[in-house]
């Protein structure tokens, strides 16, 4: 009971971000019946309306994924642990070269492991429990998208900014054909 009013407190305090059916985004990615838009929230004043913080400054990008199943007979197993990003042009299996790793190549490496924990370290240290628990409410969830389903959420990514322009981001979401155990691998550039 006190963790449901607790959750409800939570909700009151941060409005959801308005998610419309991936339709209704530009360059959503098809492949497989799968159906992916995704959406940078890089607006600090959107940033602090929907997370109470400005995560730019702590250096995320909140990322929407909204991923649709278009197929009449299939159903697809999203995986939240398989998602990977690297900056552009760099393979997300290859971010560090442990023998001299750079500074970008150490944040990379510890947000790749770590993922969303990262953001919660920041929220953290803000000493804000509401912060870290809106956080976690609006991930991205693992889940089956059975046909004619859809799924969305927030995944937290590392981004790097030169002169107030972000450099592009490679995300790769890998799915699994439920029936068949094949991989559906979508790869997105934003």
């Amino acid at each position: 009971m006190l963790f449901t009013m607790a959750l409800s407190c939570i909700a009151a305090s941060f409005p959801e971000y308005p998610v419309k059916p991936v339709a209704g985004y530009d360059g959503v990615v098809t492949k497989s019946g799968l159906a992916v838009a995704v959406v940078p929230v890089e607006d600090p004043e959107d940033q602090h309306k929907y997370f109470g913080m400005d995560l730019k400054s702590k250096g995320y990008v909140p990322v929407l994924l909204v991923i649709e199943n278009q197929t009449s007979g299939d159903s697809f197993l999203l995986g939240k642990e398989g998602l990977m990003y690297s900056p552009a042009g760099r393979s997300g299996s290859a971010l560090a070269d442990p023998s001299r790793p750079s500074k970008t190549d150490k944040a990379l490496v510890v947000t790749s492991y770590f993922g969303v924990y990262g953001i919660m370290a920041s929220a953290m240290a803000s000493k804000s429990k509401v912060l870290r628990q809106n956080i976690l409410k609006s991930e991205l969830q693992s889940t089956t998208l059975s046909p004619g389903t859809s799924a969305h959420g927030f995944i937290f990514v590392p981004g790097h900014w030169r002169n107030s322009l972000r450099d592009k981001i490679n995300l790769t979401i890998p799915l699994t054909l439920s029936r068949t155990g094949e991989a559906v691998i979508m790869d997105l550039t934003f």
